[in-house]
């Protein structure tokens, strides 16, 4: 390979024709020509070079501007201003620069009528992420716009970068509540090494909304060197502060945060606090932990009650689970249900001793005298599939309820078990009309309709072509039900769900054999709340990766999310589109709208499917 200097010289002696060949033609001459550029000397050279990449292609003369000497680049950017095109597709051009000389031009666009070429340039000045960038992002915190103040401090947390955390501490001192606020939320987008020391001075803020997304992002971030500053954080006068403290010391699962989590068991404002102390105790589980939640059980409020009984669900030991089982008897049904629940939670595997005591527990419950807590137990006894729990589920197919009985059924479907099928079959000859026709629906064997979760949800997306798997689009709820209908569910390959943050799959996920599970919030742009998560350029990644990995060995899918309208349906067109290739954008929302004919995909996941499957803007020109 020659050297750059030699290259260099050659330049001038070529014509366009030979230099487009020479350079824009193949990938190694497109490299060689971005290794040399930022040594050319002439400014005419560097800017001829960067017109005739232009021509061949737009983002890779758009790549090269940024790399010639910086005092060329201020004309190399002005050729890309002058080029006649949209908006949005001239503010990725400018993005693709890297150049400080485009952030004047995307600045000037904030100002743009529409709000996604002010959302585009927002995103544009951060992908540039130099220290002038982080300046003007700073600057639009301060906007009057306020959808330009979210993606100002979104931009921020994605730059990563001491300069972009001094912009925010900076941002913390503000005399407006809400560009305090959106700094303190970007705070948690920053990687930890990082984060730590600012997210230390927040904790101590004047400002409430500052400390209590601080704390948030403390236990989003989770690491111990936190911990003294959240344990002072749970004295703190604010009683959102001391909740999200005490969240956040149960996520990082510190020991030494459990007598001071006991104490806010008895804070004066329980309902915003006692509840959260209750629930880290749970995800702490010591013996002291434990301790405190026993104390909790003789709570006046029953919300609390409630929420000890769930925590000690979580802790497998007798101690715990002769708690859970005391509050069978509790004089709220509410709890008595969600001790039911806490003791199928509870984890037997080894403990012969625990395993009965659950057993015992769930016998008790299931005898209740509110059919609320009777139906929780038929739930439970399904989620738990073990041959024991078969005989209890069959009593409660006498039960008088009908919302019981249903329940029962399927749960002995969701097992599947040569005992359960027998169950099922026996049901056939119930007294009950409900039972027979919902047994009949379980068994493989018996030649009726299959439920599906409904008409449109259950249509194929296998019109669109050969590449495509059946696609089924549902609510959680659909899916849960989907699943566990054996007859139609067996036939299910791969899962992809979505569901809210902090909330774990259900547990009949776990029949599909391949799955995808991701924790976000129906958004589609930024909301200054820790808690609530927006779609990343990773969870696409992720989505794509698995639907190539689908493309190997194909079989049905099923895509899921809290409604089965947005996010899901957002998932499942990115699906299509990976699995299609480029330039078949319409033919996947065409399956899409088979699969979900009400489908609303969540537009910010197919701005960042657009991005990272390179289509252009096509993901974006949907009509719904």
């Amino acid at each position: 390979m020659n050297s750059a200097a030699s290259l260099i010289q050659q330049l001038p002696e070529l014509s366009d024709a030979q230099f487009k060949q020479k350079y824009l033609k193949e990938r190694q001459g497109m490299h060689a020509l971005a290794r040399i550029l930022p040594q050319v000397e002439q400014e005419s050279l560097a800017l001829r070079a960067i017109k005739l990449a232009l021509k061949v292609n737009l983002k890779l003369g758009s790549k090269l501007a940024g790399t010639v000497k910086p005092e060329f680049q201020k004309a190399t950017i002005q050729l890309i201003g002058k080029i006649p095109t949209s908006p949005s597709l001239k503010i990725q051009l400018l993005a693709l620069t890297g150049s400080d000389w485009a952030i004047p031009m995307l600045v000037k666009a904030l100002n743009h009528k529409q709000s996604a070429v002010r959302l585009h340039s927002i995103r544009a000045i951060g992908k540039i992420g130099s220290a002038a960038a982080i300046i003007e992002l700073a600057r639009s915190l301060e906007s009057e716009d306020c959808q330009v103040q979210a993606w100002a401090a979104w931009a921020l947390g994605e730059i990563d970068s001491k300069p972009a955390v001094a912009a925010l501490l900076k941002a913390l001192k503000h005399e407006d509540s809400q560009v305090r606020a959106w700094a303190a939320w970007a705070l948690g987008k920053i990687q930890p090494p990082i984060a730590v020391p600012a997210l230390l001075k927040a904790l101590k803020h004047e400002d409430s909304q500052v400390r209590w997304r601080a704390a948030v992002n403390c236990g989003k971030i989770g690491v111990s060197d936190l911990v003294p500053a959240l344990l002072n954080a749970l004295r703190d006068s604010n009683p959102i502060v001391r909740a999200r403290a005490a969240s956040a010391l149960g996520k990082i699962g510190d020991r030494d945060a459990v007598p001071c989590l006991v104490e806010l068991l008895h804070d004066p404002d329980y309902y915003v606090v006692s509840l959260r102390a209750a629930e880290a105790l749970g995800q702490i589980g010591t013996e002291t932990a434990v301790a405190g939640l026993l104390q909790a059980l003789n709570h006046d409020d029953s919300d609390l009650r409630g929420s000890a009984v769930s925590a000690l669900g979580e802790i497998s030991s007798e101690v715990a689970a002769v708690a859970v089982m005391r509050s069978l008897w509790d004089r709220d049904i509410f709890v008595r249900g969600r001790a039911a629940v806490a003791l199928g939670n509870i984890n037997t595997a080894g403990d012969a001793n625990l395993q009965k005591m659950v057993e015992a527990g769930l016998a008790i419950a299931l005898r209740d005298s509110e059919s609320y807590v009777r139906w929780r137990v038929a739930a439970v006894l399904g989620e738990i599939g073990t041959e024991e729990t078969v005989a209890d589920l069959v009593h409660l197919l006498g039960d008088e309820t009908p919302g019981v009985r249903q329940k029962a059924v399927k749960s002995l479907g969701q097992i599947g078990s040569d005992a359960a099928i027998l169950a099922l079959e026996s049901a056939l000859n119930r007294e009950f009309a409900d039972v027979r026709a919902l047994a009949a629906q379980y068994l493989p064997d018996v030649k009726t309709p299959v439920k599906t979760v409904d008409a449109e949800s259950s249509n194929s997306a296998d019109s669109s072509g050969e590449k495509l798997p059946k696609i089924l689009i549902a609510s959680e709820a659909e899916a849960t039900e989907y699943i566990i209908d054996r007859p139609a569910g067996r036939s299910l390959k791969y899962l992809i769900s979505i569901g809210t943050p902090g909330i774990p799959e259900p547990k009949s996920f776990h029949k599909i054999p391949n799955r995808l599970r991701q924790s976000l919030n129906d958004l589609e742009t930024p909301v200054d709340d820790p808690d609530r998560v927006l779609p990343t350029l990773d969870d696409i990644l992720q989505i794509i990766d698995f639907a190539l990995q689908m493309s190997a060995r194909p079989g049905n899918l099923l895509v899921c999310c809290q409604s089965g309208i947005s996010l899901s349906t957002a998932t499942a067109l990115i699906v299509c589109a990976a699995l299609l290739g480029r330039g078949k954008e319409r033919e996947a929302w065409t399956s899409v709208l088979a699969a979900k004919p009400q489908a609303r995909p969540n537009r910010w996941m197919l701005e960042l499917a657009d991005e990272a499957l390179g289509r252009d803007g096509k993901f974006c020109d949907f009509k719904f």
